[in-house]
């Protein structure tokens, strides 16, 4: 106990502080802590739980996260965030921010399985799918909706006692893209949901964090939110890619520069813009170098959270990133690895049909074949 209360007093005294990363939509509070690399993430936790001090100046450990960042998040006072910023093993802390659920808009699965215009009112999945998961990092799936047909299960919810249902329909919707047996581009897939969103469309940046991290080394993450520029989400989703997952992400909804948000920011994930039925960039899209690919996103039908049956038309780059995310679970079954999915999702898309892309994006439009 003295020793931990040695550490803990150092770190109040020294006069170096590491950086703090804003948020967009700020959490009063909360915040992320990311260690240095070669730091003991145990060990660390282990000082502040072990410790009066921390607790005493304001400070609670909430989400370690063990298998992904080297990163804990924690509830803390003005003066234990001071304290944990001058601690010699802390590379930065970020505030814990709100992220919300891109807005969503069928037509979308015939236009990416031909190279052009008119659409041929068809769509044959290749391969459809079977055997790969994508898990649907969201406000959950209705499991029992007819089009999952049993293929939509719970992996992981920030409300345990959910189970991972949809009380938004955003999520719902999204699967139905992916892998809906209607309007999916891989129609045999399994589905998880990973409800990280309340019932309100928003989550908080520790719990997008966590729901990655429950998330095993492999098949295709479909993460339809975003906000602000987020270090952390950046990490997780970098890390979530070198555990072997393809992360497919929509570049946002606000026709601005994708850069300036995150995950869409994030190099390493598969960042996707939307266009509408005349392959036009949909009026909303954000756009930008940090575009890889685009994908149908306007007045898409889909399934929807209310009963077993119900389906709705929205539109959204929640939706674009959909269609790549089944995409990409079509290359998974055709045998490419999960670290070239990327590369061939862009290699193999019709090259020059999108009107307007904006300043610096692609233009690549999704083709499965």
């Amino acid at each position: 106990m003295k020793f931990l209360l040695i550490t803990l007093l150092a770190a109040a005294a020294s006069s170096s502080f590491a950086p703090l990363h804003k948020a967009k939509e700020r959490i009063d509070g909360s915040y992320i802590v990311m260690l240095k690399n070669g730091e003991s993430l145990t060990a660390a936790v282990d000082t502040l739980r072990d410790s009066p001090f921390f607790s005493l100046l304001g400070g609670r450990i909430d989400i370690v996260y063990d298998n992904s960042l080297n990163a804990f998040a924690a509830t803390l006072s003005e003066k234990a965030l001071n304290m944990i910023r001058r601690w010699d093993i802390v590379e930065y802390v970020e505030e814990d921010g709100i992220y919300r659920v891109s807005a969503v808009g069928s037509w979308g699965i015939d236009r990416i399985d031909q190279r052009n215009l008119p659409l041929d009112n068809s769509y044959v999945a290749p391969r459809a799918g079977a055997g790969q998961t994508v898990y649907v990092v969201d406000t959950g799936i209705r499991h029992s909706h007819d089009d999952f047909g049993e293929r939509a299960s719970y992996h992981w919810d920030y409300q345990s006692s959910n189970g991972g249902e949809d009380c938004n329909g955003h999520g719902t919707t999204c699967a139905g893209i992916v892998g809906g047996a209607t309007y999916g581009v891989a129609p045999s897939v399994s589905l998880k949901s990973v409800r990280v969103a309340s019932c309100f469309g928003s989550s908080s940046t520790s719990n997008l964090i966590n729901g990655l991290n429950s998330i095993p080394g492999n098949g295709v993450v479909s993460m339809a939110i975003g906000g602000g520029g987020s270090s952390s989400i950046d990490n997780a989703v970098a890390d979530a890619v070198i555990r072997g997952i393809v992360v497919v992400v929509p570049a946002g909804s606000s026709n601005a520069n994708a850069c300036n948000y995150s995950p869409s920011r994030e190099p390493s994930a598969i960042t996707v813009g939307a266009t509408d039925s005349s392959d036009e960039r949909s009026s909303f899209s954000n756009y930008g170098t940090c575009v890889d690919i685009f994908a149908p996103g306007s007045s898409i039908t889909s399934t929807w959270h209310t009963s077993d049956t119900a389906t709705i038309t929205m539109s959204g780059t929640s939706l674009a990133c959909s269609h790549v995310a089944g995409a990409a679970a079509l290359l998974l079954v055709r045998g490419v690895s999960a670290s070239n999915v990327p590369s061939t999702i862009t290699s193999e898309a019709t090259s020059g049909v999108v009107s307007n892309p904006g300043t610096g994006s692609p233009n690549l439009l999704l083709y499965v074949q």
